[in-house]
């Protein structure tokens, strides 16, 4: 009975996620538009999943510490790309994106490099993804991890570059990197000094010469001297992300803020309890057709084992 109920719930769960590309709707809400879903295999597995993004097309980069496919042993997370198929309804199956763009484990360089590849950033484009990974970190001064950038050429990804100062620093511990609705906006969490707290969001614009313009802290509406990180901004303007401040529901929640201008934020708001959970709950994205909101969680009910990615439709997103 256990498998049959675990395997209609994968089927249910392909059938919402279908959904969620536009291909079904319904006038009234019903119960698969006011659930919450798992998305299934083959993105979750038995090991912890995590961040993720879309492309415009519905191609999807997302983070996992699957050992059946990690590009060596120990890797805590490597970064996975997949497809979403319409005709069969279901996800194909990811592809593990290899080295160079994840790093194996380099501990006898330095103890930080442990070969940790995560938070993914694809552009709509489907082009250029940004990430956080521990392949250049020191123990001294103690820097964890920075922010890279990979670009697809001739259907190759190319090796991925360092996001130099003044988006990388050396005791910043850089990390959650995504791109804001104008296509050109960095924004990405930093624990640099002269921040609110632990883990601060901060946003830069190109400079014009290649680099990167200083970061500019997005405030108090959005951090707080907890943690922040993880900005995502749908095509209204609004930002959904992750913070661990007192009064949530759990050790960290969703919350979303509207834009008020350039660099400027309204008061942030909890997602609510169809989202935000007594677990963890982090890292919003948004796919392609503005009527869906995913994220993971390590939330017990429906999942597939250990940190599982969700979604719901985005009438459940409480702003």
């Amino acid at each position: 009975m256990h498998l049959k109920l675990r395997t209609l719930a994968l089927v249910l769960s392909l059938i919402a996620t279908l959904g969620s590309f536009g291909i079904s709707s319904a006038q009234d809400p019903e119960w698969v538009d006011l659930a919450v879903h798992n998305f299934g295999a083959p993105i979750n597995t038995m090991w912890a999943e995590g961040e993720l993004s879309f492309a415009a097309d519905g191609t999807m980069v997302y983070c996992s510490a699957r050992e059946d496919m990690a590009v060596a042993p120990g890797d805590p997370k490597d970064l996975y790309i997949a497809t979403f198929n319409a005709e069969t309804g279901s996800w194909n199956t990811p592809i593990n994106m290899g080295i160079p763009i994840n790093a194996a484990p380099a501990t006898e360089v330095d103890p930080l490099r442990a070969g940790d590849d995560r938070e993914p950033w694809i552009t709509a484009d489907g082009n250029t993804i940004y990430f956080k990974s521990d392949r250049l970190a020191t123990t001294s001064p103690r820097n964890a991890n920075d922010l890279f950038i990979t670009r697809k050429v001739n259907g190759q990804w190319s090796t991925p570059e360092l996001i130099g100062f003044p988006i990388s620093t050396n005791v910043g511990n850089e990390h959650c990197p995504a791109i804001l609705q104008d296509g050109e906006t960095l924004c990405f969490a930093s624990m640099r000094e002269g921040g609110y707290g632990g883990s601060d969001i901060y946003c830069s614009k190109p400079d014009g010469n290649g680099g990167w313009q200083e970061p500019v802290n997005q405030g108090p509406n959005i951090n707080t001297a907890a943690e922040e990180f993880h900005f995502t901004q749908d095509k209204d303007g609004m930002v959904y992300f992750t913070s661990s401040r007192p009064g949530g529901f759990g050790g960290t929640d969703i919350y979303g803020a509207m834009t008020q201008g350039e660099n400027s934020w309204g008061a942030a708001r909890n997602l609510g309890s169809q989202v935000n959970t007594a677990g963890a709950d982090m890292c919003p994205a948004l796919p392609p057709g503005d009527n869906t909101f995913t994220w993971f969680s390590t939330r017990s009910d429906n999942s597939l084992g250990n940190i599982d990615i969700f979604w719901t439709n985005k009438l459940n997103v409480s702003n």
